[in-house]
């Protein structure tokens, strides 16, 4: 009698938990259910364990997929948008269809290079507007989705550019465009220690360091006009400094010999 109590009981469990359904809406700027694509951790709100990973689809019917989770655990719901849309404390009621609707409207960027193609091709360091916290790493020829805002970015070239309240609205992409980098060919007959400058005519602002440690060094830079200030180890006097003013073009290479 007790194995067919019990035989009972987890059919009785089994069909309650059968008949409960889940459907996650990830809402539009309009509250409609029209994202999708994105992957979906639901955790144990109570140990914080991982329960359950699904990569969010819209059926054949044009509605988000329906789930089934055990209905006897309250959920903590990441949803990895950039950045991640977070939903705490989800109670599901047992023998319902749940609806589970999380704000996450989403828009595009892309970055592309203006000009010849290069070996170079730069990242950029995305980040929400005045916040310094890294959300994405995001690589030129590639079109990403973001949460609908404002960015700055941090455009990895040499010298650096950056952006800031860069605009991200739903559904639509935005485009940002900077000129493909040169290539400046250092040579050097030993040794020394130098630096690369920007050289407006108005202002020197520093751009990277040479190496020490190579005679042939290879630096990509974005185009524009720059000064190279050099000196070789073994000279002792400052008055020796080696001086190369020198100009960049997109997708050219511009040799430099420093003797």
């Amino acid at each position: 009698m007790k194995r067919i109590f019990e035989d009972v009981l987890n059919l009785v469990i089994t069909e309650a938990i059968s008949q409960t359904t889940v459907q996650v809406d990830l809402l539009d700027i309009l509250k409609k259910p029209t994202e999708t694509d994105v992957n979906m951790t639901f955790y144990d709100a109570e140990t914080k364990q991982i329960k359950y990973n699904y990569l969010h689809t819209i059926n054949h019917r044009g509605n988000p997929d329906t789930l089934v989770l055990n209905p006897d655990i309250k959920y903590n719901l990441t949803v990895h948008t950039i950045p991640p849309v977070e939903k705490n404390n989800i109670t599901i009621t047992r023998g319902k269809h749940n609806v589970i609707p999380v704000d996450a409207p989403q828009g595009y960027l892309k970055l592309e290079l203006d000009g010849p193609l290069s070996k170079y091709y730069p990242t950029t360091v995305i980040r929400k507007s005045n916040e310094m916290k890294t959300l994405n790493v995001h690589e030129f020829g590639k079109t990403e989705k973001y949460i609908v805002g404002k960015y700055d970015l941090e455009i990895l070239t040499l010298p650096r550019i950056k952006l800031n309240d860069v605009e991200i609205k739903q559904s639509t992409t935005n485009t940002i465009t900077v000129p493909t980098s040169g290539t400046a060919y250092i040579s050097k007959i030993g040794s020394g220690f130098g630096s690369i400058y920007l050289d407006d005519g108005k202002q020197v602002t520093w751009v990277c360091n040479l190496n020490t440690a190579l005679q042939n060094e290879i630096i990509y830079l974005q185009p524009g006009s720059y000064k190279m200030e050099f000196r070789f180890e073994n000279t002792k006097e400052t008055t020796k400094t080696i001086e190369r003013k020198f100009a960049i073009s997109s997708g050219i290479t511009t040799n430099l010999k420093l003797n």
